[in-house]
């Protein structure tokens, strides 16, 4: 990998992830909102991740 992010992450990122708000931080880093924001962000995807792999496991 070159370092590139595709476009459709850009899109989907977008459309996912609000601006910082710190109404989503805890309070221990509200301090520091560079992080704050990165880790609730980081967070989400996880949770996203997660959501999308149970549903592939489902059985229809």
């Amino acid at each position: 990998m070159n370092g590139d992010i595709p476009a459709v992450v850009e899109l989907i990122y977008r459309a996912v992830v609000p601006g910082p708000n710190p109404d989503f931080w805890p309070e221990h880093l509200k301090g520091n909102p560079t992080l704050a924001h990165s880790m609730w962000t980081f967070y989400q995807g996880l949770k996203m991740g997660i959501q999308l792999g149970a549903a592939c496991l489902e059985k229809t």
